[in-house]
């Protein structure tokens, strides 16, 4: 059990210190210092690195989540259970749905616009189409990973007070 719990809160801290790593630290240095060498194109080459990174993470997110669900579902048969497992369960399950949407859905929408663009976007006038949508899918998948930071949070939180208690 002692193993079990272990590898839970290994690939936990992992998949929540990778968020805040990458939403923390490389995002804005990655921007701050291609753009301050490169200007607007520095941006664009910047999106594309971040995106890269973002992109390798996913399968480090599926793979955490599938740990994180085998840990959990092996521990919902062990006595005594961890308190709240179900919402546990539940929330790795919400995590797991909103990475797979971030990671096939937004990042697939973005990858066909940037084929759909004529020019770049550092080009593109505010009021382009091109840049609202752009706009638009980058500030989901802010959002998005800011929703599954939360949950992480609370995932912690959980195992947190369980040794309090």
């Amino acid at each position: 059990m002692v193993v079990l719990r272990s590898l839970y809160l290994l690939a936990l801290v992992f998949w929540v210190g990778g968020m805040v790593a990458l939403g923390t630290f490389a995002s804005p240095a990655i921007f701050d210092v291609l753009e301050t060498y490169h200007g607007a194109a520095g941006r664009l080459e910047a999106g594309d690195v971040f995106g890269e990174m973002l992109r390798r993470f996913r399968s480090f997110e599926y793979g955490s989540a599938v740990v994180l669900l085998g840990c959990l579902g092996t521990l919902t048969y062990k006595a005594p259970r961890p308190p709240a497992i179900g919402i546990r369960v539940a929330t790795v399950l919400l995590m797991l749905c909103i990475s797979l949407y971030a990671g096939l859905g937004v990042t697939g929408q973005l990858d066909g616009l940037q084929d759909e663009m004529e020019a770049n976007i550092a080009s593109l006038a505010a009021n382009n189409d091109y840049a609202a949508r752009y706009e638009n899918l980058y500030t989901q998948t802010t959002v998005l990973l800011l929703l599954n930071l939360g949950f992480g949070l609370s995932l912690i939180y959980w195992e947190a007070k369980s040794r309090l208690a």
